[in-house]
């Protein structure tokens, strides 16, 4: 029974201060309170007593308005005769209490603000976590069929006398092209969403940027080959090696991003290049293609999440979001630009250490 007093007080309270008949009442006995005591005794500061019950329930209009009311009931007491030597002190007493009662009320107003700012974060973090549970449930779900189908259609190659150009074997390189489509686009929905939530979270190790190409052309190849899309790289012949101190994981998914964006952008029986560059203090890649371009008003925009530049191509316009926000979390930064010959290119520079790699 003890326990429950606390609550039961504030559930009384909190019936108070939503009916207005106990406030006003309240008002009305400070104001008889005020008029029956001389000028020199001031009750004016008991009206905070209904301003800071009501304040929870009332807006800054009605806030504001019952203020002045309190104000004005303050002062209406003030019959000094002017010949009384202290008519000063008590005027000064009793604006005093007006200036407490603005404080108090607009403190109040605040508290409220900063209230109801607790109560948006709260809504906020709630949905955060239910969304993380959600996308983390959906996404394990997704990726279990899409991996069994993967591991079928390779157990079927593996297993089937298909000769090559057989319908039997671009039937499952199709089925592969297309599963691993989707988990690509799983996996970047999950790193996307973890980044959100926690920033990017990177493992840097000595990264080779040739290799890491290698993999990410034979990560996309079976797409290109679909497009009838031959991948090049090109890289300098010299001793310098294309290492730097980055993320393995998602400096592969960064190139993997890149082709499929040129891929999705050429036409059958075109080339997409990747040329790797080593400078002084930086490494250039530079992913080009000969298809359309992009369009000139869609450049500043191509980076933003879920932002497509053309709604009848294929993705999900997070490939190059995605691609920015591993670029920045390496202290590089990315651009894209339409060629002059035609198609586009797109061009990751990634600071190198002073010291070298």
């Amino acid at each position: 029974m003890t326990s429950g007093a606390p609550a039961g007080d504030k559930v009384r309270l909190t019936r108070v201060a939503r009916s207005p008949g106990p406030l006003w009442a309240l008002t009305v006995l400070i104001l008889l309170l005020e008029l029956a005591s001389p000028p020199r005794v001031v009750f004016g500061y008991l009206y905070v007593i209904p301003l800071v019950i009501g304040a929870p329930h009332r807006n800054r209009p009605q806030a504001l308005g019952f203020l002045t009311l309190c104000c004005s009931l303050t002062l209406l007491n003030l019959v000094v005769p002017l010949r009384d030597p202290d008519w000063m002190a008590v005027l000064i007493d009793r604006l005093l209490v007006c200036i407490a009662l603005t404080l108090t009320t607009f403190l109040c107003l605040h508290n409220r603000h900063l209230l109801r700012q607790q109560v948006d974060l709260e809504v906020q973090l709630a949905q955060a976590d239910l969304r993380r549970d959600v996308i983390a449930t959906l996404a394990h779900d997704l990726k279990t069929p899409v991996l069994g189908t993967i591991a079928t259609a390779r157990m079927l190659a593996l297993e089937a006398d298909a000769t090559a150009g057989s319908l039997l074997e671009r039937g499952v390189a199709a089925i592969l092209a297309s599963q691993e489509r989707s988990l690509r686009l799983i996996e970047d929905l999950l790193r996307l969403f973890r980044a959100d939530q926690e920033g990017l979270q990177l493992q840097p190790e000595a990264c080779d940027l040739g290799r890491l190409a290698n993999e990410a052309i034979a990560a996309v190849g079976a797409i290109a080959r679909e497009r009838s899309v031959t991948l090049i790289q090109r890289q300098p012949t010299g001793s310098q090696p294309l290492t730097l101190p980055g993320d393995a994981s998602g400096l592969r998914r960064l190139l993997e991003n890149l082709l499929l964006n040129a891929i999705n952008h050429s036409l059958r029986g075109e080339r997409v290049w990747i040329d790797l560059q080593r400078l002084p203090s930086q490494l250039v890649v530079t992913v080009s293609d000969r298809g359309r371009g992009f369009p000139e008003a869609s450049l500043p925009h191509l980076f933003e999440r879920f932002y497509q530049s053309d709604p009848e191509q294929r993705g999900s316009g997070l490939g190059l979001y995605l691609s920015r926000q591993i670029t920045e979390a390496h202290g590089g930064s990315i651009q894209a630009r339409n060629l002059p010959s035609g198609g586009a290119s797109l061009e990751v520079v990634l600071p190198l250490p002073e010291h070298g790699p």
